[in-house]
């Protein structure tokens, strides 16, 4: 089960989505294994990223991320048949769209951000999985 759920309210995200954020839960890479990778294409949104990016080749939505080549992200809206857990960050909440009223820490910036996710990274890194 994925432990590590975050949203990035930062401006490519925002495009990316076409949202006022991403919202996405956290695997080791090698726990997502793609149906067909034929339908994905990969790019990056800023030439200096540890973000690959896959979307569909049919509808240009996010399908999945690799951050470093060692973690996966994937669209939250996408898993609804899993229990998925709570929100634990709001990163980049300073290039937020809209306000969001909840209790979750928000941070602001690049340092906050990796700052705020270097623990539960590691937590995810360090956990024992298969597969999905």
């Amino acid at each position: 089960m994925p432990s590590i759920r975050f949203r990035c309210h930062c401006t490519i995200c925002q495009n990316v989505y076409a949202s006022g954020f991403s919202d996405v839960i956290v695997f080791r890479r090698g726990q997502v294994k793609l149906a067909d990778s034929d339908q994905i294409k990969w790019t990056r949104t800023k030439s200096v990223t540890p973000l690959r990016r896959g979307l569909c080749v049919h509808c240009n939505e996010p399908v999945l991320a690799h951050f470093y080549g060692i973690l996966a992200f994937i669209p939250a809206r996408t898993l609804p048949e899993m229990s998925l857990p709570k929100v634990s960050k709001d990163i980049y909440y300073d290039t937020r769209t809209s306000d969001v009223l909840d209790d979750v820490p928000k941070s602001s910036g690049l340092i906050a951000a990796y700052a705020g996710l270097t623990i539960p990274f590691l937590k995810v890194l360090l956990s024992p999985g298969r597969p999905l």
